[in-house]
Order: structure tokens, then sequence, then C-alpha cells
């Protein structure tokens, strides 16, 4: 960056490095973007567990009294809907978190990721 010492004002910045600057910054935004999905990803995988995990608890106990009560039986094929149902939630999301991971992977070793280094920034 070259910087000029003819005004008082300081390090003049150029229009090219404005504009690495701003890329630097974009890029800053989309990583940051990133990893609030994948903090949104995690919560939601966090949702789904518990939600099986009650699900399955509750079916559980359907079938204890399925045996002589029809009421019981709906109750537990209710419950496997249910259950196939956050199944196919959670494999959504973990196909989420891969493509994630990967996308902050790659945007990890995109060589413009290190330009900030050449702009002086840490």
């Amino acid at each position: 960056m070259p910087i000029t010492t003819a005004s008082a004002k300081g390090p003049q910045i150029t229009a090219d490095d404005a504009d690495t600057l701003m890329s630097a910054h974009d890029r800053m935004l989309a990583r940051h973007k990133l990893i609030e999905d994948m903090i949104r990803n995690n919560e939601l995988q966090l949702k789904n567990e518990s939600a099986r995990g009650g699900a399955e608890i509750e079916r559980a106990s359907a079938l204890r009294t399925a045996a002589t009560d029809l009421v019981a039986q709906a109750e537990v094929e209710k419950l496997d809907l249910r259950l196939n149902a956050l199944a196919s939630e959670h494999l959504r999301l973990v196909s989420e978190r891969e493509w994630l991971n990967a996308s902050l992977l790659e945007f990890e070793q995109d060589p413009l990721a290190n330009r900030h280094d050449e702009a002086g920034h840490a």
C-alpha cells in the first residue's frame, strides 16, 4: 500500500487498496455468515436429537400398552410416522452440516483468504 507523507492526515489509501480492503471485508462477512449457519445447524441438530429421544420414549410406552389397547396401537403408528419424519430431518441437517463444513474449509483454503495479511491486518 503506497503511503504518502505529503498530507498531515496520515497514510493515504489508493483506490486499488480500497478495493482489496472491501473484498477482505466482504470475505469476512461471508465467513461470519457460514459460521452463524453452522451454529444454527448445531442448534437444530440438538433439538432434533431431543425430539427423537422423546418420541422413542413415548413409542416404548405406547408399545407396552398396545397389546391390549387399540388406541395405543394407533398412537404407536403416529409415533412411527413422527420418528420417520425426525430421521429424515436429521439426515437433511447432517447433509447441510457437511456442506457448511466443506464450504468453510474451501473458504479457508482460498488464496484470497489471507489477503488481509498483505493489508497489514491481523
